[in-house]
């Protein structure tokens, strides 16, 4: 339209205005007004970021501060110039030109990068002229706030580098001239053309490759870290640049046009990439304004508030943290798969086959089902390879994996854009199916072929009950991956088991290998989570849907799809009841056996148990866990052969265990050790070997004889400390007569000495003496708790068992505030906690289970929040692991029966939430 101005030329007219009144602040000047740079550096600065935070590209963002500095650093170098004249006599200067690098110079800059400028020079030795405009310049580039990075050098100096360095080749690709004589700057380009690019394109290619090798060993192989680069981590800034590198040395241009022109890249791929680029620069802006330093690595507490920053509108602060990181790990999974497919197909073009194993492979190059394979790589032979025949896609995944070939980019560029062809009919084809669950059956090789399915786009086409779960955030304690990713890597394990030489995974490798339907179990495991993306409270019943739908559209016989829905809906509970129910209590064992009914489906579901707990992070199977699951793996599999005969064996261990508990105590015990074990329950008999057994019934008559002495503290109970340094924390035991909310006294006793409270165990007999067992460390997470820790424990423990029993028991008088080892959640003031109540699982007890992040004193609030209305807890296990509190508690209402009202069950759940975020605010538990 007529009298609008184009937006470039706005901003053009703006740029010359601006530094047309900075140079007229220069003119006349002896020395720099420093100060009346840095005020305008910090205006455009200020400008920049509220133009950011009305939502600005990053892009964009990132060019304008670049030209923002070009006209500060072109009016500084204009200046120092103008100076050295003035001071030396000297009518001209000699030649030298300022030019940007790196970064600066593909004007990329985001708030607190580096500025990196090399001052190019005629001849071989830099002036003393030349140095003084060198030194200005820095002076006042350091005065304005700006890290630089610099050199100086000759135009041959300059070639040298590059010649020796291919960083520093990398970063002159890049190079701009800033200011000074052109000329100078034009002459370096072309001898950089024809010295440095010309002849050396295979070797900078090859560097590059190895260059992107090692960062994916440093910042990790994954795009979807917990925690990852956006500069140097998969998928993130650097591959993009990396492309265009690559690019520059095998056309000729920097940029995507022409990638696209040279057949590397799809126009959508293009436009994809582009837009991923700027997302990623805006997110790196935002966390440098965070931070208020050159930040890239995007922890958790910084999602959060870069999530809020970028202005994500869900309410919740997880809820937005997901949505954000979902885009985040959307757009580098897009830069990740597409610069992985493009270099492949530079690399082809090059002919630049890089392994000795490609070569072994493909010797005596053949064709199979319209496949070539050549030096270890798949290509299709021609371009309508699929459109002839689809199922031919299913078909050369398991030719990669029965032969061990890799897909040519070529190839799994032709798959990606004939994606359309995977409808319903192709979902439903028996010989797609049938190939399909012959992949799934080759043990030991199946993680591999399924994760290129998912980069290429198809795993969820063909299975669309999986593809919800691409970039799926989840913020629960123990998953420091996407579900997609998580459900990958769970599957790689169980390949690793195969012939796997730990001797911690020996039994499972012997599971795994007896399994003689391994197509069931990938299955499950493939879909176990698939509920996940519906947002339910309970995923597993969602996920064992979506197993019943695949079972039938694979024609799965009845045998197989129970296997299947079982292995799928119980996926959690080997775990979820070894960790929270009594499984020394027979009726444990045996209500999970008649969930799992079929010992094959047992072994199964431990393998798919194992994998599960590793596949969420490097330290999700603990010890602790693995010997909870095997004692219950064992039980049910006793079960599940002769019930009445597990019942025997179970009488018979503890007979013998009376009798071994005799032979370990003086004479003199024999009542006080009937009544001891007649009295305590089933699960501490079974948990405690005779020589603990009879240790604690001497700690009993200590405490009764306590009792009757006429100076003793009578009601007090006895504190015994036991060091275990080897294993990292001490034994509190503690022996008295129960009374009124006992554990909460103890646990404020423990907050109030600093003490962390790692695990514990509740006790009651039926005289009504308890035995509560700890497991604790110190504040500072030293295994042993000092002797003062100690004493203070044991004096708070006595004031606050003179506190009235109707009363709140009072708050802990010492402070504690630690600071965190790591952070746990994207922000501090909301936090997961996961709350379940269940009623059916124990005959007389509502069975509560809490997840919350681990701080000192939560324990208190919790069990502060339990009481409050009068509930009572029967039994208690404390666990901590990977920071995260996994506490189970055993309750009963006032009336001695289930927490069964729908209000009361609210407002449990509501004062647990609360009770959690109270400790948070307070410091680790």
């Amino acid at each position: 339209m007529e009298g609008i101005v184009p937006l470039s030329e706005h901003r053009a007219q703006i740029q010359r205005e601006v530094a047309k009144k900075l140079s007229a602040v220069l003119d006349g000047q002896k020395e720099l007004p420093i100060q009346q740079l840095l005020t305008f550096r910090k205006r455009e600065e200020h400008r920049l970021k509220i133009w950011h935070r009305a939502g600005g590209g990053g892009r964009e963002i990132a060019g304008r501060r670049s030209e923002m500095v070009d006209i500060l650093l072109r009016e500084i170098f204009r200046f120092a110039i103008h100076k050295e004249i003035q001071e030396s006599g000297n009518k001209e200067m000699p030649g030298l030109v300022v030019s940007a690098f790196g970064g600066y110079g593909r004007k990329e800059l985001n708030p607190f990068s580096d500025v990196d400028i090399t001052f190019l020079h005629e001849g071989e030795k830099t002036t003393p002229s030349m140095e003084k405009v060198v030194t200005t310049c820095l002076m006042a580039l350091w005065d304005l706030g700006f890290k630089v990075g610099h050199a100086t050098r000759s135009i041959r100096g300059t070639i040298e580098q590059a010649n020796n360095d291919m960083m520093a080749k990398t970063a002159m690709l890049e190079s701009r001239w800033l200011a000074g004589e052109k000329k100078i700057f034009e002459e370096f380009r072309q001898k950089f053309e024809r010295e440095c690019v010309k002849g050396q394109e295979k070797s900078y290619i090859l560097f590059r490759l190895e260059n992107m090798k090692e960062l994916r060993a440093k910042y990790g192989a994954s795009v979807f870290m917990q925690e990852p680069n956006i500069k140097s981590g998969c998928g993130g800034l650097r591959d993009y640049q990396n492309l265009l590198w690559t690019g520059m040395f095998h056309s000729g241009a920097y940029n995507l046009a022409r990638l696209v022109e040279e057949h590397i890249l799809h126009g959508k791929e293009r436009k994809l990439l582009e837009e991923s680029h700027d997302f990623l620069l805006r997110v790196r802006t935002e966390m440098h304004y965070q931070t208020g330093r050159a930040a890239d690595q995007l922890t958790l507490q910084l999602q959060g508030k870069v999530a809020t920053a970028l202005e994500y509108p869900e309410k919740n602060i997880l809820r937005r943290c997901e949505a954000f990181m979902r885009d985040y790990y959307r757009h580098t999974r897009e830069v990740h798969l597409i610069t992985t497919l493009a270099l492949g197909h530079i690399r082809e073009q090059r002919g630049m086959k890089t392994t000795f194993l490609g070569k072994l492979l493909g010797r005596g190059e053949k064709t199979v089902d319209e496949m070539e394979i050549r030096e270890g790589e798949l290509f299709p032979k021609s371009r309508d390879i699929f459109n002839k025949d689809p199922s031919r896609m299913m078909r050369g995944f398991q030719l990669a994996q029965k032969r061990q070939l890799k897909f040519s980019a070529e190839l799994g560029d032709l798959i990606k854009r004939r994606l359309k062809l995977v409808d319903r009919t192709f979902q439903y084809d028996k010989e797609i199916r049938t190939v399909f669950l012959d992949i799934l059956s080759r043990k030991g090789e199946v993680g591999r072929i399924l994760r290129l399915m998912h980069d290429l786009g198809f795993l969820g086409k063909y299975l669309p009950e999986f593809a919800p779960l691409t970039c799926l955030v989840q913020h629960e304690f123990f998953h420091r991956y996407t579900a997609d990713e998580h459900t990958l890597r769970c599957i790689e394990k169980i390949d690793e088991l195969l012939f796997t030489k730990d001797q911690k995974l020996q039994r499972y490798g012997e599971l795994f290998r007896r399994i003689e339907d391994p197509a069931v179990l990938y299955l499950a495991m493939l879909l176990h989570d698939t509920g996940k993306a519906a947002n339910t409270r309970h995923h597993e019943a969602e996920s064992a849907l979506a197993a019943l739908k695949v079972s039938r559209r694979l024609q799965l016989g009845t045998k197989r799809l129970k296997m299947l829905v079982t292995l799928v809906d119980a996926h959690g509970e080997m775990s979820g009841v070894a960790r929270s129910r009594n499984i020394d209590d027979p009726a444990t064992v045996e209500e999970f056996a008649q969930i799992i009914k079929d010992p094959i489906i047992l072994d199964a579901l431990m393998v798919i148990t194992l994998a599960d707990g590793m596949g969420t992070s490097d330290e999700g199977w603990s010890d602790w866990k693995e010997q909870l699951v095997w004692k219950l793996y064992h039980e049910t599999r006793k079960c599940l052969r002769d019930s009445e005969g597990f019942l025997q064996e179970r009488n018979k261990r503890r007979e013998d265990l009376h009798q071994q508990v005799t032979e370990s105590l003086p004479a003199g015990y024999r009542e006080e050790e009937e009544v001891h074990l007649d009295g305590m329950p089933e699960r501490y008999l079974q948990a405690k070997d005779a020589r603990e057994i009879a240790g604690h019934i001497r700690l009993f008559r200590r405490f009764l004889e306590q009792g009757l002495a006429e100076d003793g503290p009578n009601l007090e109970p006895i504190v015994e400390w036991i060091d275990h340094p080897e294993a990292g924390y001490s034994e509190v035991l503690v022996c008295g007569w129960d009374r009124e909310r006992l554990l909460e006294r103890l646990s404020a006793a423990f907050l109030g000495a600093g003490i962390n409270v790692l695990g514990a165990d509740v006790f009651t007999r039926k005289d009504q003496l308890i035995l509560d067992i700890f497991k604790v460390s110190n504040h500072r997470n030293d295994p042993l708790p000092s002797e003062r820790d100690r004493k203070q424990f044991e004096q708070r423990l006595s004031e606050l068992l003179m506190a009235p029993g109707s009363r709140l028991v009072p708050e802990p008088t010492k402070p504690v505030r630690l600071e965190r080892n790591v952070s746990t959640t994207p922000e501090d003031e909301e936090l997961p906690v996961w709350v379940k109540l269940n009623n059916t699982a124990h005959p007389a007890c509502t069975i509560l289970e809490v997840q919350a992040p681990d701080r000192i004193g939560l324990l208190y609030h919790l069990l502060r929040a339990i009481s409050h209305g009068g509930i009572s807890i029967e039994a208690a296990r404390i666990a901590t692991e990977q920071k995260a509190a996994l506490d189970v508690f055993y309750l009963r209402t006032k009336d001695g029966g289930k927490i069964v009202e729908k209000n009361l069950q609210m407002r449990l759940e509501r004062r647990l939430r609360l009770a959690s975020a109270r400790a948070n605010s307070e410091g680790k538990r």
